[in-house]
């Protein structure tokens, strides 16, 4: 497996054979435009400070050239606020934006041979590479609360429904108790900043996209 970003290993994980998101659960839209939003914070791209967007450089690095669509949008916006992100996406939810977001990261996985197409001579089939998926699956279910980009993972996937498709109910518990244990950790200020960001997220894109 090969050092995926976030919004690369989310998609893994949620995309269908159609090489889409499901259009039913807004939930999984939503954690991908966050997924990507905090890739470019990692890449000191752009600062998340509560609700503002900070924009440090104007230059993506090559491993997220991929993420240029929704950087794009970012420096459109004249307010550049996590709620007008949120806003710009929901009211076009599944229209172009999202769907050039998820084609540019499916790209991008299918670039680095993540993700595989076959045709059966009428449509197209897009297959994520089962060994990386197990490998993810794997990281989950013996997550070290240190390790911060698995616990985004983690957080993504619990938040859009899909850690059960892929976790067993014990393990999937025990995944879930370290992410709760995680945000009572006096010491793990980090993490916390990290998950009170993505609730907030998460609260503001909902709130929008179920008006």
């Amino acid at each position: 497996m090969k050092n995926l970003n976030l919004s690369q290993q989310y998609l893994l994980f949620t995309m269908n054979r159609n090489g889409k998101i499901s259009s039913i659960n807004y939930y999984v839209g939503m954690c991908l435009v966050m997924a990507g939003l905090l890739d470019l914070q990692e890449a000191q791209v752009i600062e998340l400070d509560q609700k503002e967007i900070i924009i440090l450089s104007d230059q993506l690095p090559e491993e997220l050239e991929y993420l240029d669509c929704l950087f794009d949008k970012i420096t459109q916006m004249k307010k550049k606020r996590i709620d007008k992100l949120a806003t710009a996406y929901g009211t076009t939810f599944f229209e172009k934006d999202l769907r050039l977001l998820v084609a540019q990261t499916r790209n991008s996985l299918i670039d680095l041979r993540e993700v595989t197409v076959e045709t059966d001579g009428k449509a197209l089939s897009y297959l994520a590479k089962e060994k990386t998926i197990a490998q993810l699956v794997a990281r989950l279910e013996n997550l070290n609360q240190l390790d911060h980009d698995g616990l985004k993972l983690a957080i993504l996937l619990k938040k859009s429904s899909y850690l059960k498709k892929y976790i067993e109910k014990p393990e999937r518990k025990m995944l879930e108790r370290k992410i709760k244990d995680v945000k009572h950790d006096p010491v793990a200020k980090q993490t916390q900043v990290m998950i009170s960001q993505l609730d907030w997220l998460m609260g503001a894109m909902v709130a929008i996209t179920a008006v």
